[in-house]
């Protein structure tokens, strides 16, 4: 009796034991497998965000939006980022040239230019891109963003833009001022070249050092900003005998932000197109650009010249195109 009675009392633990491993083990298994597989769902959209300056440390994944959700985010994002910046620059260089009337009134200029922008002007850049592509014999596959510089000299300006696939239409998202060659230092400036170039991983981008040159200037802005290089290309120099043709490394970049940003709104680089900070910065954190790097980071996660915190757009470009509103220079779709 005795010995039956203490093989009951010490197999009631082990029956509790059990039951309690039963239940533990299949919960084990399912945080197990969340762990593991259910946070690697490679269909989820990129991260988004609705500001630059707002900082998360374990963003949440949303749902897809719809391109046109997704570009009219990006238009707003523009306008606080980058065209709003670009305004109070000019106004706060009006204020500070205010005693030299001939200055005051080159700004003034530059600042009505770029308000005065109407419907037509976006008629055109849907036509010239359209073009432009047709003449490079590319396209849009499907829904993307790119960028559009206009080196006219009256104009110098840089839109980003929106190709919709589902409604085949092209959306303006916004509109800044750029620098673009100025051929008539001679030397070694180029007329900034007409056409549509790709951002490929060939012509890997790189970092500004922020080095400041002899005379104080940094020539492609404060460390770290992007510069995106679109290879060499072919440009047209000026020399004693008349222009010739000659190669040239395009590039597009930030300027010196205290020097080289007041400048902006007219042709003053050596055939590169430069770019305020505050679009540089837009460009490369939202990877307006970089559909082809995108693809390249996928195997290369820890990649030195992709930014961690960026927020990648779900529908990413690859194209920089450059026209020209001058009449005379407007490109003319390939028949």
């Amino acid at each position: 009796m005795a010995s039956s009675k203490k093989k009951k009392k010490s197999s009631y633990p082990r029956n509790i034991l059990a039951f309690l491993a039963g239940i533990a083990l299949p919960a084990c298994l399912a945080l197990g497998w969340h762990s593991a597989y259910g946070q690697q769902d490679s269909s989820r959209p990129p991260v988004r965000h609705a500001s630059l300056d707002q900082k998360t440390s374990a963003p949440v994944q949303q749902a897809a939006e719809s391109p046109g959700e997704e570009a009219a985010e990006m238009r707003h994002v523009f306008a606080t980022a980058v065209h709003k910046p670009t305004l109070d620059r000019l106004d706060q260089l009006k204020k500070m040239w205010r005693n030299s009337p001939k200055v005051s009134q080159i700004i003034d200029e530059r600042r009505q230019r770029l308000l005065s922008l109407d419907q037509a002007y976006s008629d055109f850049i849907r036509k010239d891109v359209l073009a432009q592509m047709s003449r490079a014999g590319v396209s849009f596959e499907d829904s993307q963003y790119f960028v559009y510089a206009d080196r006219n000299p009256s104009a110098q300006f840089i839109s980003v833009g929106f190709y919709d696939a589902g409604s085949g239409r092209i959306e303006i998202l916004g509109v800044d001022l750029i620098s673009s060659g100025n051929i008539e230092k001679g030397g070694d400036y180029f007329e900034t070249p007409i056409g549509v170039f790709e951002n490929m991983v060939e012509n890997f981008s790189y970092r500004a050092l922020g080095t400041p040159n002899q005379d104080g200037w940094r020539g492609l802005g404060a460390k770290d900003s992007r510069v995106w290089d679109f290879g060499d290309q072919k440009g047209i120099k000026k020399y004693k005998n008349g222009n010739t043709v000659s190669q040239m490394r395009l590039l597009m970049h930030s300027t010196d932000p205290d020097k080289g940003e007041a400048r902006l709104g007219r042709t003053d680089s050596k055939g590169c197109v430069r770019i305020s900070q505050g679009l540089n910065r837009f460009l490369d954190t939202y990877a307006i650009l970089d559909r082809n790097y995108e693809e390249w980071a996928r195997t290369r996660p820890d990649s030195w010249l992709l930014k961690k915190d960026r927020k990648p757009v779900a529908y990413p470009g690859k194209f920089l195109i450059i026209g020209d509103s001058s009449r005379g220079a407007q490109a003319q779709a390939a028949p």
